[in-house]
């Protein structure tokens, strides 16, 4: 399996990280349901909806983290 590093100007911990990471992830979980149509295996339309709906999972709570990220920085920038 391929390992994906991140470049050095990125800091660990920083929203563009984990911007990536989620992306990443919903990449991943894509292929997967392609895969699954693909491999002719049982239940493959039901494990493909099942991949699919787990990347609209990862990026729906990367999108809250990004909101609440926001709505944190706003507050301890008017103290």
């Amino acid at each position: 399996m391929l390992a994906v590093t991140a470049p050095d100007l990125i800091k660990p911990n920083s929203f563009a990280s984990r911007r990536a990471i989620a992306i990443a992830n919903a990449n991943l979980f894509r292929g997967m349901a392609c895969r699954a149509l693909r491999d002719g295996k049982p239940h493959g339309e039901l494990r493909a909806a099942n991949a699919r709906a787990a990347a609209r999972i990862v990026l729906r709570q990367a999108r809250r983290d990004a909101s609440v990220n926001r709505m944190t920085a706003a507050a301890l920038a008017i103290l």
